[in-house]
């Protein structure tokens, strides 16, 4: 059979790691395999006709949060192209929801809930019959140390202007009720130290290939949830003949002196991490099952930061249980304080699966029924609040991450008493006088800060 995977992508940089994964597991069954990637910019009318073009006999679609709008709408007409053709739905965004896509597109062959490879592998090997499997398709996946590496010698090429993910481990400690990686059912599951140092060594073996130094990103939830495991990889990167920048999610609860030590020693550049702080609010933390304890944390965050070796980035998350204005403000001011590298201020998302959505009712949380699900209001912020925060997560976005005008941000602090003020102050002013927050073309940004100064 002619099999179709097809991965709708953010945006030009990324790639679909899963796809890789399933086309391994779609030929070793014996049919033909090919990945069709585009971007979520890509117009309908080019996704459909490339999809058309391919002549397949089953399309495997990937859905996620950002593309499941975009999904829903192609659906219908990918149907009319391809009447015949076998359709089957698979990824987060429909895990937890396949009664629901069945619902609305009664043709769809099957929705794949949870890991796909051993699923998938199972439809393969049955021509794609849903006969024995039902059309919600939830196998138990084999040990995560036992499905093969995703990339093959073809996809190298592909990714030569593009992010390179890869995955030393699946699944999470953490507990944390608004993401799926908490739930019960995602226990971590991980690949050796040996098996993880040797792949990745393959994908550092293709950078002579490509025009500049990847940046890869390993997509575990928490890479260091093992520290031991970790500081190894870590040792082994630090140590390497590579020019790539890797990127991690870290919990700064699991860092220990040890790994200090070895990430002393990493060339500058070589590393990224990305650490949820998510709030300061001790209260906050423990609502939301956070393994987090600031006071603690805060010192290993800011031992990162004063290395000068990483790249770091701190995220918050807006719209927490037991975190109204007051408490944003303060979680802005504590981060703020450590000047990281890229500071982002997301919002709570109520996704399928999540304990958050569970117990929307009982926070009066009013949520976007349809992705991304941002959450709107709750019993701790109203629509003015979020509305503000979002104006105030664009002035950060602005000011700090893109033009890194830390002397203005700082004159701003002073003046009106911490950062989120200041912050706030320069979305107020760019509301009154019709400022184009979006702007990021530093000569302008400088501008409007000056005229905010001598205001």
């Amino acid at each position: 059979m002619n099999v179709l995977l097809v991965g709708i992508n953010g945006r030009y940089s990324h790639s679909n790691l899963a796809l890789r994964y399933l086309r391994n597991e779609v030929r070793a069954a014996g049919h033909t395999a090919r990945i069709l990637e585009v971007e979520i910019t890509t117009r309908p009318a080019d996704i459909l006709e490339q999809i058309g073009l391919a002549r397949p006999d089953v399309i495997l679609l990937s859905v996620y949060i950002w593309n499941s709008t975009l999904v829903d709408r192609l659906l219908p007409d990918v149907h009319a192209l391809h009447p015949e053709a076998r359709v089957i739905l698979g990824g987060p965004e429909v895990s937890y929801t396949a009664e629901e896509w069945l619902a609305a597109h009664p043709w769809l062959t099957a929705v794949v809930c949870g890991g796909g490879e051993e699923a998938v592998r199972h439809l393969a090997e049955a021509g794609f019959d849903t006969a024995e499997t039902g059309t919600i398709v939830s196998i138990p996946n084999r040990p995560f140390a036992e499905v093969p590496f995703p990339y093959l010698e073809e996809d190298f090429e592909r990714l030569a202007y593009r992010y390179v993910y890869y995955e030393s481990s699946r699944g999470c400690p953490c507990a944390c009720t608004y993401c799926v990686s908490g739930r019960e059912d995602q226990k971590p599951d991980y690949r050796s130290v040996e098996t993880t140092t040797a792949e990745l060594s393959r994908i550092i073996a293709e950078e002579p290939r490509w025009p500049a130094p990847p940046i890869v990103k390993l997509v575990d939830r928490t890479f260091n949830s093992r520290p031991p495991r970790a500081r190894e990889i870590w040792r082994f990167l630090a140590k390497a003949d590579t020019q790539a920048t890797f990127h991690f999610e870290i919990h700064p609860a699991f860092l220990t002196e040890r790994d200090f030590g070895v990430l002393a020693e990493a060339p500058p550049g070589r590393f990224q991490f990305e650490i949820g702080v998510q709030s300061t609010h001790e209260a906050t933390l423990a609502a939301v099952r956070r393994r987090s304890a600031w006071k603690k944390a805060r010192p290993h965050v800011a031992r990162l930061i004063e290395l000068g070796t990483i790249v770091v980035h701190l995220d918050l998350i807006a719209g927490l249980p037991e975190e109204g204005p007051a408490e944003i403000a303060r979680s802005v001011d504590d981060v703020m304080a450590l000047k990281p590298d890229r500071f982002d201020l997301g919002f709570l998302k109520s996704l399928p699966g999540t304990a958050v959505r569970r117990h929307a009712h009982e926070h009066d949380q009013v949520a976007m029924h349809h992705a991304p699900y941002q959450v709107l209001s709750n019993a701790w912020l109203s629509l003015a609040d979020f509305a503000l925060l979002r104006r105030i997560e664009r002035v950060i976005d602005s000011l700090w991450n893109a033009n890194a005008l830390e002397e203005e941000i700082d004159e701003l602090a002073d003046r009106y008493g911490g950062y989120f003020n200041a912050f706030r102050a320069a979305a107020e002013r760019a509301e009154h006088v019709g400022y184009n927050l979006a702007t990021r073309k530093l000569h302008k940004v400088r501008s409007f800060i000056q005229s905010e100064l001598l205001g």
